[in-house]
């Protein structure tokens, strides 16, 4: 970015109902960001603390207030999250108005990273999302544009003029739920929001994972069955009332929950025929996934910890050929967004130089530690991904074929996992499978039908030497096990990672991280589903073939070992016929029944015999 870049002055919003305890954390965050304290306007509402809030605020703005461009202090009543900050904004003038807790801190630089982007982007985005850690929020965004169908107000920068466009927050809604409904109306009126992943906070909203907070239990069900009545469709809202009930039926270990929940069905009753009244103008479909808003990226409490300076370099190989640009550019852009600081790019083009120009763009940008571009002769995907390989300079490498996707922490999810296990050959992590409908290849054009997770199993040497356990993105390995092992076997055309994790793993094993961190796609038509599973199941029985040359030396107690692994695996019902006989041990009566059968089949016995030796005539 230049070093020359404007900084504009901004208004930060803060709202703040006995916070006492982390007011001098964010304070210390705030004022040693990079961003200058002469170009931020502080907007501070209380909502009527009744520990030392206020005393703390004003000591610290005693002390460090002549920093700021301006600082506005308001206390009174406890008025709800959402009219707190719509009364903050209406004080100011900025252009752009942070929206921020005080259970948090910022990374050094991110206000500065928020801005920057929001001065350079489309007038059409309204809103500028902060990252969060160390528990990232697990919604889905795009990995391509980051573009988001709701922003979390924990920490979020709003365009003015779209915000005041809007109306600001709802205030019938006091807590949780304003964040999601504000996004749904700005996009109602034809705004997009984005996820900023370079602006890092740090909140703390969780004593612990999966932490079930009352109010939050409360506030959000409430919001979710009044944001249906204004935005969901008719069976939308029928299912939210009729999941609200169930609440009453549903015994959650939150105190109060009865009296929570009719103080919220009152409140339904109140405020629900006004958001009937008000609902959405546009035809957008906007999400409701039951008590969420839409799918979640799984893994939401992976832990992230800061980086360190020297993280080694990972090496991120793409392999590509004529008349898939346009596929290219959608990967080599979820790969510029990653968080992980070190990466190399290497672009690997079968048969055509159609890429060179976009990669060049991509080497001058400096987005990326090095970027490589290797246009070759015809040879193939195996060829292609060997040269990659070759070529590859980072400690670490992964795989992104051109239609799949990374979101933006997998490698910083994967890397640090990986250097800190050295008895392991790589990390893998879920993937969301994505069903395309293709418009058109080139250009690309395509519209997404589901996504869900297709592949979910932890690693076992016995299950990866029958099936493949992880699509080929989804792993990241070290880069010398090319040195040890050799790369792709030439004559697989498909299922070649499989055969490549396979010789890997031969002196190491892989472990699973539960997160989704990558996409892959395949058809939505059931005709090219089918085409393709079929062209999978040949070169399975090829991928097997080519097992024949690896020879793996084992104890005939791990043989057996890995044979009962297995059979855990594939056959998670199957009983062994030791166990069967133990269960009929235990069978009342059984060993009568037992010794009856086995009389009645040692007399069949002897008469079989005496009719061979004609003893008994007919």
């Amino acid at each position: 970015m230049p070093d020359n870049f404007d900084f504009p002055v901004i208004d930060v919003s803060i709202v703040t109902f006995n916070s006492e305890r982390w007011i001098a954390s964010f304070w210390r965050s705030l004022t040693t960001q990079r961003y200058p304290l002469d170009k931020i306007s502080l907007l501070v509402r209380d909502n009527g603390s009744q520990d030392g809030t206020v005393n703390a605020l004003r000591a610290l703005i005693a002390e460090d207030g002549h920093r700021f461009a301006a600082v506005s202090v308001d206390a009174g009543e406890n008025v709800g999250f959402g009219r707190g900050h719509n009364a903050n904004i209406a004080r100011g003038n900025a252009a752009f108005c942070l929206v921020t807790n005080v259970d948090l801190t910022f990374d050094s630089q991110g206000i500065e990273n928020v801005v920057r982007t929001a001065t350079t982007d489309d007038d059409r985005v309204a809103a500028w999302e902060f990252r969060q850690k160390p528990y990232e929020h697990p919604k889905c965004y795009d990995p391509v544009t980051l573009e988001v169908n709701w922003a979390s107000s924990a920490c979020v920068l709003f365009r003015r003029s779209a915000f005041e466009h809007v109306g600001g927050y709802e205030p019938r809604l006091f807590l949780y739920g304003e964040d999601v409904e504000l996004s749904y109306r700005l996009r109602d009126h034809g705004y997009m929001l984005r996820y900023c992943v370079d602006a890092v906070c740090w909140h703390y909203t969780y004593e612990t994972a999966n932490e079930l907070k009352p109010a939050q239990f409360f506030g959000s069900t409430l919001a979710n069955v009044l944001l249906r009545l204004r935005y969901g469709t008719r069976p939308e809202v029928l299912a939210g009332l009729s999941m609200y009930l169930g609440l009453f039926l549903i015994p959650t270990p939150v105190p109060g929950r009865l009296k929570g929940l009719l103080a919220g069905l009152r409140k339904i009753a109140r405020d629900g025929w006004y958001f009937l009244r008000t609902r959405k103008k546009s035809d957008i479909r906007f999400g409701f996934r039951g008590w969420d808003y839409e799918q979640s990226r799984e893994g939401a409490f992976v832990e992230f910890g800061e980086l360190p300076a020297d993280a080694p370099l990972v090496s991120i190989i793409v392999r590509t050929c004529a008349g898939r640009v346009g596929k290219l550019q959608e990967a080599v852009r979820s790969v510029l967004h990653q968080t992980y600081p070190n990466i190399e790019l290497v672009v690997v083009e079968d048969g055509s130089t159609q890429a060179q120009a976009f990669v060049s763009e991509v080497a001058a940008s400096g987005s990326l530690a090095a970027v490589q571009y290797h246009p070759i002769a015809k040879a193939g995907r195996c060829v292609a991904g060997n040269v990659g390989l070759a070529a590859a300079k980072g400690v670490y490498a992964c795989f992104l074929d051109d239609d799949d996707l990374l979101y933006a922490d997998h490698i910083e999810v994967l890397a640090p996992r990986l250097a800190k296990r050295p008895d392991l050959a790589g990390i893998y992590s879920l993937a969301f499978q994505i069903d395309t409908e293709v418009i058109s290849h080139d250009p690309w054009r395509y519209r997404d039908v589901g996504r869900y997770v297709a592949v979910r199993e932890p690693f076992s040497r016995a299950a990866i030497w029958h099936h493949n356990l992880m699509p080929i993105q989804a792993i990241l390995f070290r880069r010398d096990l090319f040195d040890r092992f050799g790369g792709f076997d030439v004559e697989l055309d498909r299922l070649e990672d499989w055969d490549l994790w396979v010789r890997y793993c031969q002196k190491e094993s892989y472990e699973l991280i539960e997160r989704v961190t990558s996409a892959y796609r395949v058809p939505a038509r059931n005709d090219h589903a089918s085409a393709r599973l079929k062209e999978l199941d040949d070169y399975y029985q090829k991928a097997l073939r080519a097992r024949d040359r690896m020879v793996v030396e084992m104890t005939p107690n791990e043989v057996i070992a890995y044979a009962t692994e297995l059979a855990k695996i594939m056959y998670p019902v199957a009983i062994s016929r030791s166990r069967l006989r133990a269960i009929a041990a235990r069978v009342p009566g059984i060993w009568t029944v037992r010794r009856l059968y086995l009389g009645g089949r040692g007399l069949a016995v002897r008469v079989k015999r005496k009719l061979a030796n004609g003893r008994v005539r007919s």
